[in-house]
């Protein structure tokens, strides 16, 4: 998970006074949100409806803003971002919501124009129905971006200010009677937020690793690129496969098999590199990490996980297939 910091107040309080609001009327905490509890609020909204809050900006700086949305009883909603400070609108227009019975996350990113300063950010800008109807909103986000990342980052909590996050790492130890040492398999489906300009983004991975990092198992991106390679201990690599190009921001399925005389790296339900070396690992793999290596947090994981799993076995080709198709 990476560092971020929620510029948006009151992302939860749509009703607070800091929201404009024409010709709409919101019910706090009425609403189950994305997660779990009743705090989310519902908006009944007119044909001409509009809801806004004012943020200061900087000039010449991309952002991010995104928000949850949930459809009650109409089926579309407008936003839209306006600068009053001169730069007028900002991206390519009022945007436009279809929205659907559960939670979708909307986002938007752009950069601000030559002035900045206050910016108006409407949730709903005419609701596109006639007559009354309902929506339920929650999980206001704004964040500065580096020029390098192209997605929002998970939500966090606003009160009265800015929130920041540190980035999230990880080792977890004494875990060898889990993961196999002569044979195993890790697999993760996982998002990264950047396209490989910067350096935070050309090491990016997860692994299992033995005591001293001697020996270890990865998956992750390098530069532009997904990867999944093996080292032995002693040092030397039994696989190393970076030529596979893949989009940022998209979720992606890999998996890496490791087993003497017979390891492979698979990528979104195909296997895209095998090796026949006939040497095992050789040590007891005991630690699941973030990073290269878990005694100095080297080449952090940086991005979005949905599933990290281990399995203490070498996957058959048909279980693999399965696994990350």
């Amino acid at each position: 998970m990476k560092h971020s910091t929620n510029l948006h107040l009151y992302s939860e309080e749509i009703d607070n006074a800091a929201y404009i609001k024409s010709d709409v009327t919101v019910s706090a905490d009425a609403v189950t949100s994305p997660d779990g509890t009743t705090n989310a609020d519902e908006c009944t909204v007119g044909q001409y409806a509009q809801m806004y809050i004012t943020i200061s900006l900087a000039a010449t700086t991309t952002y991010t803003w995104s928000f949850y949305v949930k459809k009650g009883t109409i089926s579309n909603i407008g936003q839209q971002i306006f600068n009053m400070d001169g730069d007028g609108e900002y991206d390519s227009g009022s945007y436009f919501s279809e929205l659907s019975s559960g939670w979708t996350r909307v986002s938007f990113t752009f950069t601000t124009g030559s002035n900045g300063g206050n910016t108006r950010f409407y949730p709903i800008n005419g609701s596109g129905v006639s007559g009354i109807g309902t929506v339920s909103l929650w999980g206001f986000q704004l964040e500065q971006l580096t020029t390098d990342t192209i997605m929002q980052s998970s939500y966090i909590k606003t009160t009265s200010g800015a929130v920041s996050r540190n980035p999230t790492s990880f080792i977890k130890t004494g875990v060898s009677g889990t993961i196999g040492s002569a044979e195993g398999t890790l697999f993760g489906e996982i998002a990264f937020p950047h396209n490989g300009t910067s350096t935070t983004s050309e090491q990016n991975l997860l692994g299992i690793h033995n005591s001293n990092d001697a020996s270890l198992v990865h998956i992750g991106k390098w530069g532009t690129s997904a990867i999944g390679f093996i080292r032995k201990d002693g040092g030397s690599n039994v696989l190393f496969s970076f030529d596979q190009a893949i989009s940022s921001g998209a979720y992606i399925k890999q998996a890496i098999r490791y087993k003497a005389g017979d390891h492979s790296y698979w990528k979104d339900g195909s296997e895209i590199a095998t090796s026949t070396d006939s040497t095992a690992i050789n040590a007891t793999q005991d630690r699941i990490v973030s990073s290269y290596t878990g005694i100095s947090l080297f080449w952090e994981f940086y991005g979005k996980i949905r599933t990290l799993q281990v399995y203490n076995t070498a996957l058959t080709d048909a279980q693999l297939t399965s696994l990350t198709s």
